[in-house]
């Protein structure tokens, strides 16, 4: 049955710093499409709706004007408020349709989504905030029902990486269901494509002599007006997003978003978009914001030598991930300079600028850093402005003023939780 949908954040967005500086966690990728997009699955036909932070909401506006933000029109009878980390639906949309009243869906202490059924919001008027519903729900909390649900949230990102193998290949069939065969695509006899049932390309996809797509692990999907160059290997399951470039190396089980220029070895990672790594250099089980540039030979270590589990510093604590494999994770609008290498498990926030041709050994660096390991001094918020002015223009997109906005409030280290919905 189609129902309203908000899909909001929680107070827990900082576990997932530095990706979640700009944005909230479903708009994080593990697969080709955002978290988010996974709830239209399971409750098709189904209006959604944001709800985020204050600081970001002027960026998510700008960004994703299709979806409305911090208001929710009432066009169908319920309307289910979707916790933005959800990781497994399990069995919660059989939940909310056999739900008569409002109800709490949790799994163990943690709010997974609550259903507001129509009698329960007569008196919220049809357009409304997501605090209104929050205060109806406070107001009536003791005769809410709670349901256990097996649906399960994310908790930190080093487990959407872990994803990206299964989400590709689940997003994968979304896509070859509304999949049409392109007029424009260019695949050179001197390339090789394997397993072509599970390799999709869109309109004016340039496969070069030289390049090789194998699909026999896994599907590969290849946006439009992408080129894949001689001596480029892309093994699935992987993404490529359109107005890309893959140069010589390979790419192995990646989600790469759109307008990304890619080389070297990439493997098991997620770039956003606009992400530069031309040159060689491995990058491996990481997760990349926007804007990025990595230098040649910039590298980092992915796996411990005596393969024990990887810890990351988070926020100044230090969790073991429970993974053998934990790579980097990168905030947006940071830069690398030529031969960097990258300490296992590090995790590095926005707008950095590290250079040196040596280790950084930190496991954590914080926003708005330049140097390199022992020798940091704080990047002024001008100059790495005019950095990231200087980055869009090649690009031929602008840094729009709500961006720069947010990164002064980061710069400010100033984290508002204004705008978060805690049930």
């Amino acid at each position: 049955m189609p129902i309203g949908i908000c899909i909001y954040e929680d107070s827990k967005f900082t576990q997932f710093f530095p990706l979640t500086y700009l944005r909230p966690v479903y708009l994080l990728r593990a697969g080709i499409y955002p978290l988010f997009r996974r709830a239209t699955w399971y409750f098709p036909e189904s209006d959604i709706s944001f709800a985020a932070r204050d600081q970001i909401g002027p960026l998510i506006a700008e960004q994703h004007h299709d979806f409305p933000l911090g208001m929710i029109q009432r066009n169908y009878e319920d309307v289910l408020f979707l916790n933005g980390r959800i990781r497994k639906f399990g069995n919660l949309a059989q939940l909310v349709a056999e739900s008569r009243l409002t109800t709490v869906f949790h799994n163990g202490d943690e709010t997974v989504g609550v259903i507001f059924k129509r009698e329960s919001v007569e008196s919220i008027p049809k357009l409304a905030t997501p605090k209104e519903y929050l205060d109806q729900f406070q107001a009536e909390r003791k005769d809410i029902p709670d349901f256990e649900t097996s649906a399960t949230l994310y908790h930190y990102p080093w487990e959407i990486m872990a994803d990206i193998e299964a989400e590709i290949v689940r997003d994968f069939e979304t896509v070859r269901e509304n999949y049409r065969r392109p007029s424009r695509v260019s695949v050179h006899s001197g390339a090789y494509v394997l397993n072509q049932e599970l390799v999709l390309l869109e309109n004016d996809v340039e496969v070069m002599p030289g390049a090789v797509i194998d699909a026999t692990r896994g599907p590969v999907y290849v946006g439009q007006n992408t080129r894949i160059e001689p001596h480029a290997a892309i093994y699935g399951p992987c993404y490529i997003g359109p107005n890309s470039v893959v140069l010589a190396g390979k790419v192995i089980a990646s989600s790469i978003g759109h307008t990304c220029r890619v080389g070297g070895e990439i493997e098991e990672s997620v770039f956003h978009a606009y992400v530069n790594k031309y040159h060689a250099g491995f990058i491996g089980h990481s997760y990349v914001g926007q804007w990025v540039n990595f230098g040649a030979m910039t590298t980092n270590s992915d796996l411990k030598n005596n393969y024990s589990n990887i810890r990351v510093s988070l926020n100044g604590e230090s969790i073991d991930t429970g993974m053998m494999k934990v790579g980097s994770f990168i905030g947006d609008h940071t830069k690398f300079g030529i031969g960097t290498l990258l300490t296992t498990g590090i995790n590095i926030g926005v707008c950095c600028n590290l250079f040196g041709g040596s280790l950084i050994s930190d496991k954590e660096v914080p926003p708005f850093q330049w140097g390199n390991t022992g020798n940091y001094v704080g990047y002024e918020f001008e100059k790495a402005m005019v950095t990231a002015r200087r980055a869009a223009e090649r690009r031929n997109c602008t840094l729009s003023e709500c961006e720069e906005a947010v990164l002064r409030s980061v710069y400010e280290n100033a984290q508002p939780s204004e705008g978060i919905v805690e049930f």
